[in-house]
């Protein structure tokens, strides 16, 4: 099976399922108490909550089968005892999907990150990684989100606006002039991240490894860092 085959097998992650509102009857009123008083009593294992930073690039890749289970265990997005979640922890977990070559919860991860308006890609905070590959990765990755967000600020969309539009407004956001658009940008910190000493090659999630840095699949932004990606599919509507 081909690598655009096997993309359409998709998992969302746990923590970005939003519940069905249901309004309870009369005769289901026993059953909901019950319910509540079980959810009270509940108490998340360690393994429902992420830790950050997760591993290194090769530690991730080396164990991916086991990493994608865990990751799946997840019912939180950010450590235990933190009650806000931060574009930093985010990045962090852009950066696990994107290693996984887990498409869908990579695009999920992409979307969320839109929808916060207040998380401009600029002023993501410098994580000061102290693992070399992790970081290089870490700054790829903020490649992405400017090139995903900005291919629809062309389109005349903001991140402070709701995700369905009429056709007519559509259009009409494709005439705002380009100079009142919010573009985003890279972070300082990573334009200035080094890049990897030895080549980084990440497979997909089929295992496939590129040729080379001369592979034209290779995405660009990536291999300034000297790490050796397929280019993910990062746009979404």
């Amino acid at each position: 099976m081909n690598k655009s085959a096997l993309r359409r097998k998709f998992s969302r992650w746990p923590w970005s399922r939003k519940a069905k509102a249901s309004t309870p009857s009369a005769s289901s009123s026993i059953k909901n108490a019950m319910s509540v008083a079980d959810q009270a009593q509940h108490q998340p294992g360690c393994e429902e909550f992420p830790v950050f930073p997760p591993p290194p690039p090769k530690e991730i890749l080396d164990n991916k089968a086991e990493y994608w289970t865990k990751l799946k265990a997840r019912s939180y997005a950010v450590p235990r005892g933190v009650f806000e979640d931060t574009s930093l922890f985010a990045l962090y977990r852009l950066y696990e999907c994107n290693l996984l070559d887990q498409v869908r919860p990579y695009r999920d991860a992409l979307e969320a990150f839109w929808r916060v308006k207040s998380w401009a890609v600029r002023d993501i905070p410098d994580p000061e990684d102290n693992d070399p590959a992790r970081y290089a990765f870490l700054a790829g990755c903020t490649y992405l989100l400017v090139r995903s967000f900005n291919e629809r600020v062309k389109l005349g969309l903001r991140r402070d606006m709701p995700s369905l539009l009429t056709s007519d407004e559509a259009e009409e956001l494709k005439r705002i002039p380009d100079h009142l658009r919010n573009y985003e940008e890279v972070p300082g910190w990573a334009v200035k991240a080094p890049p990897v000493e030895e080549l980084l090659s990440v497979p997909t999630e089929d295992g496939i490894t590129l040729n080379g840095k001369d592979d034209e699949r290779a995405d660009m932004d990536f291999l300034a860092k000297n790490i050796l990606l397929w280019t993910p599919h990062i746009y979404f509507t």
